[in-house]
């Protein structure tokens, strides 16, 4: 997605076109383009702030700084709005995966039983 001032008069028609811009960092830029058809282009551009949450990146992407890998049913209000525009129909099934981050010396009873559910969900047989 990205704001319309950044795209200006120009159309996008082919997702390597996505070249032309600079991207808002993500893990996932390479899975996008292979799910939508295309080779990921060699020369993409990244924007040097690498925002740790979505909320941030859709920020920056209607703020003009960059193209940002969003969900369209999370931010369907910026699309709706106008803020934000997404050429292009292929959306990514997912997450493909999840973290969670704790302090070693955390000794809130809370964090610790969440951790230790997940673990165990970890190993267990799907």
């Amino acid at each position: 997605m990205l704001a319309p001032s950044l795209l200006g008069t120009r159309t996008l028609n082919r997702p390597n076109e996505l070249a032309d811009f600079e991207l808002l960092p993500h893990p996932d830029w390479d899975a996008w383009f292979r799910g939508a058809q295309c080779e990921t282009p060699p020369a993409l551009r990244f924007v040097m702030v690498d925002y740790p949450t979505h909320e941030l990146d859709a920020s920056a992407a209607v703020a003009g700084v960059g193209v940002a890998l969003l969900s369209p049913s999370l931010f369907r209000p910026l699309l709706e709005k106008g803020l934000l525009i997404a050429p292009f129909q292929y959306v990514l099934t997912g997450p493909a995966w999840h973290f969670a981050l704790m302090r070693a010396d955390d000794s809130r009873l809370a964090p610790r039983q969440l951790c230790a559910w997940l673990c165990e969900r970890a190993h267990e047989p799907a």
